[in-house]
């Protein structure tokens, strides 16, 4: 079986970012959104947008990427996050989980700019990339009501999996320091 392509292109226009998705929106698009978005909101009012017209399924780790990224602009108090367009499946899951009452959804006529750049997966960074998956579900977890019940007890067996994996002494350290 073939695992359709997941496309993610950006196109940034004075103080509008906006982000395409085509195919499956996954973990493996999500650092490099996360990356790209946290350089852009360095000393600008942002205005973010992810068009979600072609895009097929989303999966946990992109969505608590989305919560995490409206939350980091809410919190500047400044600036907006929309999703534009999502297609039927992103609509269907979006409701199932309780998220079309947390982001505002506008519906676009499809941009036909030809400066749009294809970002690219970070698999490298190995360590940012499960830190990433962690922050994620740690999102969807803040969230109230069922979406955030589901998501409550994965985020903390992620967050635990992932301690698990810093170096003992590391973790000696912050074991210390949150008695004191």
């Amino acid at each position: 079986m073939t695992v359709p392509q997941s496309i993610v292109r950006v196109h940034q226009y004075d103080q509008t970012l906006t982000f395409q998705v085509e195919g499956r929106a996954t973990m493996h698009q999500s650092l490099s959104i996360r990356r790209f978005v946290e350089q852009y909101l360095t000393g600008r009012t942002p205005v973010l947008g992810v068009d979600l017209r072609h895009c097929t399924h989303m999966d946990s780790t992109f969505l608590g990427t989305l919560v995490f990224l409206k939350r980091a602009v809410n919190r500047r108090g400044q600036g907006e996050f929309t999703l534009i367009s999502p297609s039927p499946e992103c609509c269907r899951l979006l409701q199932q989980m309780g998220l079309e009452k947390i982001f505002p959804i506008v519906t676009e006529e499809e941009f036909t700019v030809s400066t749009w750049t294809e970002l690219k997966s970070e698999p490298e960074d190995i360590k940012a990339f499960k830190r990433n998956i962690v922050q994620a579900h740690q999102e969807l977890a803040h969230l109230e009501g069922p979406a955030g019940e589901i998501f409550r007890e994965l985020a903390n067996s992620l967050a635990r999996e992932l301690e698990s994996e810093k170096p003992e002494s590391w973790q000696d350290k912050n074991r210390q320091s949150s008695r004191t």
